[in-house]
């Protein structure tokens, strides 16, 4: 008797799980494979992580006050001379993650995969010169191909407040 109201009670436990999950308004970007003439991901908040074969990471600051920095392996870094909140990472199997803040990651290159969790957009245009420039994907996860005109797609929903 003990099994099945066990059973009964993880069939009802389970699904509010995960609308809690959802239902503070986190959203899922995700890119497999892209060859990008530019990607630009915004994260209201969240993190970000992924790799590129072979380019460039354009990581701005949004916040000079904090502490926190991107960790970004197997790069040359340079700093912007034009804006010292931007850090430009460069070279080939660069590694990358950051969480806890605002972020704003351009990414130009090949073999780019990347997933975002949280709340942001994403500005996409896909490398024309090439046969397939890969795929994206928001929420759902359904694949879609990279588009070679600029297209803005946004993830995660911010909560609604409600009441005083």
């Amino acid at each position: 008797m003990r099994l099945p109201l066990a059973l009964l009670c993880s069939l009802l436990v389970a699904p509010a799980a995960f609308g809690a999950v959802r239902a503070n308004g986190d959203g899922v970007f995700e890119l497999k494979d892209v060859a990008a003439y530019r990607v630009v991901i915004t994260g209201n908040r969240g993190a970000i992580w992924g790799q590129v074969d072979k380019g460039s990471i354009r990581v701005t600051d949004m916040n000079p006050d904090d502490t926190l920095q991107p960790f970004v392996s197997n790069a040359t870094q340079t700093q912007s001379t034009l804006d010292p909140s931007v850090k430009i990472y460069s070279g080939k199997n660069l590694h990358f993650r950051f969480s806890g803040a605002k972020y704003k990651f351009t990414i130009v290159g090949s073999g780019i995969d990347v997933t975002a969790v949280g709340v942001g957009q994403a500005s996409l245009i896909g490398d024309p010169d090439v046969l397939d420039p890969g795929y994206y994907a928001i929420d759902d996860g359904k694949w879609l191909e990279m588009p070679l005109l600029k297209k803005t797609v946004t993830f995660g929903v911010q909560p609604v407040v409600t009441g005083p």
